[in-house]
């Protein structure tokens, strides 16, 4: 576990505390007051091994006054929590407010409890076409482009996106611990129709980050059921054509091989011969119909899926009012389709 003293009673003999430089009033003297009280609190509970009463202490200092020292002992308890991403992001202001008059020992203690925090978490370097964009990962508020700070996000998939002038431009992200991951939002220009969400697919090996538009399911539902009446067509009219066999098998039995032709076999069942006949005949072409059905089904998701599509046909697609009607029937079962 990342364990590392940074503050408050592991800097004897003074308090870790950061002094406001403003000119003393009223509501300053309160908060400061508060603020020392707070912090004092906060570090008793991590001593007495309450992380999350500390934790919850020092948040309210935070919210009063962000300060390295207590952006750092904040870190502390989420580290012993492992809530790694909060650590990362005080232990990253920490370092980046850290007081001169601190001793080195302290700060290299810092960067060591950051390296390690790090390595479980990824960070999301985020850029975006159009400044002033309010930036958000999972729907919590980033802050306005361009962002000055990395972005750290527990491991997993995030969903990135900027607004703007009421348009949106979205990512998903797919990230491991220990990597960075470029991430580009762009809004279309005035007089072309707003981009679709794009989809950020990841290289665990660099951590690389591809963004490709997203596409629609509607194309992949419409297949899946195709594959899925094709197989069941296959395997339903497989079963009735190895009925037919074996009946017919057994009319051939009964009639013999010349009984229908000398006369010798009953009219009935040699009628009865020839329709097991013909009703094999199909049910063996309808098993082979839903063969190659399901086939195209199954190979149509994949190209669907991964054949690559210029910017323009994307765009082109999405915007044109077309539409395309299709119907696949096997016997009596019928698959209809809109995309």
């Amino acid at each position: 576990m990342v364990s590392v003293a940074l503050c408050g009673a592991y800097l004897a003999p003074r308090v870790c505390l950061a002094e406001t430089s403003a000119a003393p009033n009223a509501t300053a003297t309160d908060d400061n007051a508060r603020l020392q009280a707070l912090f004092r609190k906060g570090v008793k509970a991590f001593d007495a091994g309450k992380n999350e009463e500390a934790v919850q202490i020092l948040s309210e200092a935070w919210a009063i006054r962000q300060t390295y020292d207590v952006g750092a002992m904040l870190a502390q308890g989420e580290i012993r929590l492992k809530r790694y991403r909060d650590a990362a992001e005080h232990l990253e202001f920490a370092l980046s407010h850290f007081a001169p008059v601190e001793s080195e020992q302290t700060l290299e203690q810092m960067r060591t409890a950051f390296a390690e925090v790090k390595a479980h978490v990824a960070i999301l370097k985020i850029s975006v076409n159009r400044p002033g964009s309010e930036i958000q990962v999972d729907g919590r508020v980033l802050g306005v482009a361009p962002l000055t700070v990395p972005q750290f996000v527990d491991p997993g998939v995030h969903t990135i996106q900027a607004q703007s002038n009421g348009e949106s431009a979205s990512a998903v992200a797919n990230v491991d611990a220990g990597n960075e991951y470029p991430v580009e939002l762009r809004f279309a220009a005035a007089s072309a129709p707003v981009p679709a969400p794009a989809v950020v697919s990841t290289n665990t090996a660099s951590g690389a980050a591809d963004i490709a538009h997203q596409r629609s399911l509607v194309p992949v539902i419409i297949a899946g059921t195709v594959a899925a009446v094709g197989t069941a067509g296959l395997i339903g009219f497989s079963l009735a054509a190895s009925s037919d066999a074996e009946t017919l098998a057994q009319l051939k039995d009964k009639n013999g091989t010349t009984g229908c032709t000398d006369g010798t076999a009953a009219p009935a069942d040699c009628s009865a011969q020839l329709d097991a006949a013909h009703r094999h005949d199909k049910h063996q072409n309808l098993a082979v119909a839903s063969a190659i059905i399901g086939a195209v089904g199954v190979v149509a998701i994949p190209i669907y899926w991964f054949w690559p599509r210029s910017e323009h046909a994307t765009e082109a697609t999405r915007s044109s009012g077309f539409r395309v009607r299709g119907a696949v029937g096997i016997g009596n079962i019928s698959v209809f389709g809109e995309f």
